[in-house]
């Protein structure tokens, strides 16, 4: 019986690394544009940029896992700047035609990110952070290899964080400047955003 576990457990092992497969392991950083996809909680969020860190580790011949981190920073029509950063993690299908240097990588998993707001003029030195919570995450890339395990890579992202945020606001109670007053005010915060990244991808 014991022989038997051990043939099954050589043979399982010898079809998820072939012998041909030499780099399961690969290290991307990519980084472009932000385009948030929608007004939320008020807000109107401007272009911005972002920045992704992706390790990966390749189970078999098509399917992996991914983890790492990445950040998107927005300014807005009002007096802030927003910043989402945090683990990205999840798992990845590659799909590599029969012939030429490009293959196709798609992925799709989870974020666990958290919001931090300043002051678009630091002087005034707010802050807010919405703590962390979890949020959605997919993407599809076309890489180009260059040879020696580089490969230049071309990523389309999406992303999708709910989240709360308490930011002060100014109101006026008898409808003049006069009677200006700061309150915070909690409000419920969506941010979806689709990002354009461009970098290198290195497998080892």
């Amino acid at each position: 019986m014991k022989r038997l576990l051990t043939i099954c457990l050589i043979l399982t092992v010898t079809n998820l690394y072939p012998q041909s497969r030499t780099s399961i392991f690969s290290a991307e950083l990519t980084s472009g544009p932000s385009f948030a996809m929608r007004e939320t909680g008020g807000i109107r969020l401007k272009y911005g940029r972002g920045l992704d860190a992706i390790l990966a580790f390749d189970l078999w011949a098509d399917v992996g896992l991914f983890g790492g981190w990445g950040t998107s920073s927005f300014s807005s029509d009002g007096v802030f700047r927003y910043r989402e950063s945090g683990i990205i993690y999840g798992v990845q299908y590659k799909i590599e035609p029969l012939s030429g240097k490009f293959d196709y990588l798609l992925r799709a998993g989870r974020t666990w990110n958290h919001i931090e707001v300043t002051d678009r003029d630091w002087n005034r030195g707010f802050y807010y952070d919405s703590g962390y919570s979890e949020g959605f995450y997919t993407s599809g890339s076309i890489r180009y290899s260059a040879g020696r395990g580089w490969l230049i890579t071309g990523t389309l992202r999406y992303s999708l964080m709910n989240t709360r945020l308490t930011l002060p606001e100014a109101i006026y109670p008898d409808g003049t400047p006069h009677s200006k007053i700061i309150i915070n005010m909690p409000r419920n915060f969506c941010l979806s955003h689709l990002g354009v990244r461009v970098g290198i991808t290195k497998y080892f």
